[in-house]
């Protein structure tokens, strides 16, 4: 699933073949092997889909439908269906008396042409299938969707996870830009595909952008130095990511680090 322009890894290639084969089976109503295959996806991506109690028991969009396509499309043909029904759309319709539908169909479009999103609308859409066929259970429980159940203390949990994972999966979780989902996502992630770096993981998952990666290597050398401290790297996190302000900048108008330190990794 890149989108970045960078080449395709191991885990980019798995998750393509693991897509492809999710969407046959679900074209073709094969529930074991949907199950299955789900099961695998939701192994190395659990962040893109949440367990059904955390959330509303709704009936999901069909946006294949509403682009007139099957679910196992290619994304040319997404993109094909996309443009045609925008423009369809447009020439019979005011999109002024009809903006709600409109945008709706843009979403759509935006949706099923991002691998991402496509896919954490396949598994959602997947699950709904499964509980119509009375597959699962009807609170959607399945071995791969279950909540985990964290029994150590919280700060046994952060521990572990500095000590499994390199120091940037654990200052993005203290700064708060991903949760125990995303952390259990780059650890299957790791031990998939040990040969890809954590910083390509980041970036091909969309978690940082290239110059929020590079504020946290910056954050990382600057704790290891003893130059700023964990509170102080979480709030220039919070106003690059929130405000527009690059970390260095913050920390610097802040008076907590030294402007000379500004020339590291592009900052």
């Amino acid at each position: 699933m890149a989108e970045m322009g960078m080449s395709p890894n191991r885990i980019e290639l798995e998750s393509q073949i693991l897509c492809a084969s999710l969407r046959q089976s679900w074209a073709q109503e094969d529930t074991h092997g949907v199950i299955v295959v789900a099961k695998q996806l939701c192994q190395l991506f659990p962040d893109l889909i949440k367990p059904l109690s955390e959330e509303e028991q709704v009936t999901p969009l069909d946006l294949y439908g509403l682009l007139g396509l099957t679910c196992d499309a290619t994304q040319n043909a997404v993109i094909g269906a996309y443009i045609r029904s925008v423009n369809s759309f447009m020439q019979e319709n005011n999109v002024r008396d009809r903006a709600e539908d409109y945008y709706t169909l843009l979403d759509a479009g935006y949706i099923l042409r991002k691998p991402r999103l496509r896919l954490s609308h396949d598994l959602f859409a997947v699950r709904h299938w499964l509980l119509q066929q009375e597959a699962i259970p009807a609170t959607g429980a399945i071995d791969f969707l279950e909540p985990v159940k964290v029994e150590k203390p919280v700060e046994a949990v952060v521990a572990v996870v500095s000590e499994e994972l390199p120091k940037l999966v654990y200052l993005m979780q203290q700064a708060q830009i991903i949760g125990q989902p995303e952390v259990l996502a780059l650890t299957n992630q790791i031990k998939l595909a040990p040969e890809v770096t954590i910083e390509e993981l980041i970036l091909s998952a969309g978690y940082l952008s290239e110059n929020e990666l590079k504020s946290v290597q910056l954050g990382e050398f600057l704790l290891q130095q003893g130059k700023i401290t964990m509170p102080q790297f979480i709030v220039a996190m919070y106003d690059e990511r929130e405000r527009g302000i690059r970390m260095a900048e913050s920390l610097q108008s802040r008076g907590w680090l030294e402007v000379q330190v500004k020339t590291f990794s592009g900052q």
